[in-house]
């Protein structure tokens, strides 16, 4: 007998323990099925209470419609509009839909209990008592919370009836009604417990159908789906951080390894993902050798690229029989422009390209903003000069053109990333003593998304000017040459 008590509470210990988890995983459904609910309700009340009315007042004699009648009648047209608007709005928090739920079941049993009160008091409660074992049938909630909703009108019900009831009526109703919420409490912790099973299941369904078999990271599917949610709920004035990963030289390691090692790198970069990286980023295959890591409220470029470096050291020290050390190449964007996700995916490709032309193992960094708000077009200039040094962009280009200039290689093919649609021509100096405009032009000119995009060269030496014609640039120029040529030239290549 002992043996079987305590069994049973060691079981129902594990209910209550899922019944939590159910609350804390199932949040999103929970509220929709309230929702639904809700909707369902309201319609069918509506439906049945215009029926029972029409023929009690056509068929009963002496019947009247009374208080409770009236608010039920009031109740449902509002919950019309209310649901109305919610259907509208598509979702509202945890906390609205318990307080419109909870709202319409109390203002339900009001309208029960007036009726009742009202109509005939000669007569055994019957309505009220119906409601309460229903209710937790139809709504989705915490025990306490049942317990509170019914106590508050059993509670509003016994004054109500204390004076209009005689005692032995009172005594009888009383005993009906409190029998019902027992029933009603017990009826609501199995649903709960059968509900909780359900919902659970469903949950490990979804992550099992959600991850990536091989590297036990998301698939790309709920990758996506994972992004657009966050982007859809939280993404304004929310700053996010996104990598693109991708294994350096793949297609020899598959050729040296064979597939099963290729298959083994891909398991082991996901574990160091998982590894180094926040519980509650993204972490996702996109497909065949390449990851991606979405940070949600991440604007530390030095937080995410030290994870980033730390991954790409960690996977050097992999052993299957490989003649050289594996490496990634990183391609980081740092968003805090509200960009979409298509948007982001087109500049962390363009950072992860940069980091591919540089070299294996590399990691590129850029932070993007949305800060432009006039409508010229764009001209950006590539020069390692000082501010103040950069005087050969006469005053009436930057009339004509929104120009911005860079320092680094990073600073102008970041921009022309970011407002590519924008940028009309693109000026790179170039010195024997700098490479800032020679890997400028050398990336503009092989990457075939911006290969469309006109550059002019302006040189300062021989080598520099060979150079310059030799990797393509639409124009080239000696450093020495007049302003007029200068404009006329950034004229003729910018359409303007």
């Amino acid at each position: 007998m002992l043996k079987t008590l305590k069994d049973y509470l060691k079981q129902n210990n594990k209910e209550l323990d899922e019944i939590k988890l159910y609350y804390k995983k199932c949040a999103v459904e929970i509220d929709r099925s309230n929702l639904y609910m809700l909707r369902r309700s309201c319609m069918y009340t509506s439906i049945v209470f215009v029926c029972m009315l029409f023929f009690a007042v056509t068929r009963i004699p002496g019947f009247n419609v009374t208080l409770g009648h009236i608010l039920m009648a009031v109740m449902l047209i509002a919950y019309f509009f209310i649901n109305a608007l919610i259907w509208k709005r598509g979702s509202i928090s945890t906390v609205q839909t318990a307080t419109v739920c909870l709202f319409f079941y109390f203002l339900v049993g009001m309208s029960f209990i007036l009726i009742e009160m009202l109509s005939n008091i000669t007569n055994h409660t019957r309505w009220l008592p119906l409601l309460l074992v229903i209710f937790p049938v139809l709504f989705i909630d915490r025990l306490y919370k049942y317990v509170i909703e019914e106590v508050f009108l059993i509670a509003v019900y016994s004054v109500i009836s204390w004076f209009y009831k005689d005692p032995i009526m009172f005594s009888r109703d009383f005993y009906t009604v409190m029998a019902a919420f027992i029933l009603s409490q017990l009826v609501g912790r199995i649903i709960l417990g059968v509900r909780s099973k359900q919902g659970l299941a469903m949950v490990e369904l979804r992550r099992y159908s959600s991850v990536d078999k091989l590297t036990h990271v998301y698939n790309k599917g709920a990758l996506l789906e994972e992004m657009d949610n966050y982007l859809e709920e939280n993404r304004e004035n929310n700053p996010c951080a996104m990598c693109i990963i991708d294994v350096d030289s793949f297609k020899q390691v598959n050729d040296s390894l064979g597939h099963n090692g290729g298959d083994l790198l891909l398991e082991h970069i996901g574990k160091l993902l998982l590894e180094n990286f926040r519980p509650t980023d993204i972490i996702g295959r996109f497909g065949g050798d390449e990851f991606i890591v979405f940070m949600p409220g991440m604007k530390d470029s030095q937080l995410v690229e030290l994870r980033c470096r730390s991954v790409q050291m960690m996977l050097t020290d992999f052993y299957i029989g490989n003649s050289e050390p594996f490496s990634l190449s990183i391609g980081v964007i740092i968003d805090e422009g509200d960009h979409s996700r298509e948007e982001l995916f087109r500049m962390a490709d363009d950072a992860l390209y940069k980091s591919k032309m540089a070299g294996k193992n590399r990691c590129t960094s850029w932070v993007v903003y949305n800060n432009i708000e006039d409508d010229l077009p764009m001209m950006v200039v590539a020069s390692s000069l000082k501010e103040d040094e950069r005087d050969f962009i006469s005053k009436e280009e930057k009339d004509r053109f929104h120009v911005f200039y860079g320092g680094s290689d990073d600073e102008v093919i970041s921009c022309i990333s970011q407002y590519e649609g924008s940028v009309r021509l693109i000026v790179v100096e170039m010195r024997d003593d700098a490479d800032v405009g020679i890997f400028v032009l050398k990336y503009v000119k092989e990457r075939e998304r911006f290969n469309h995009i006109p550059v002019l060269a302006v040189c300062c030496g021989d080598e520099s000017r060979k150079l310059a014609v030799k990797m393509g640039a639409d124009r080239v120029m000696n450093a020495e040459d007049s302003l007029d040529l200068l404009k006329n030239n950034i004229g003729e290549l910018g359409g303007i």
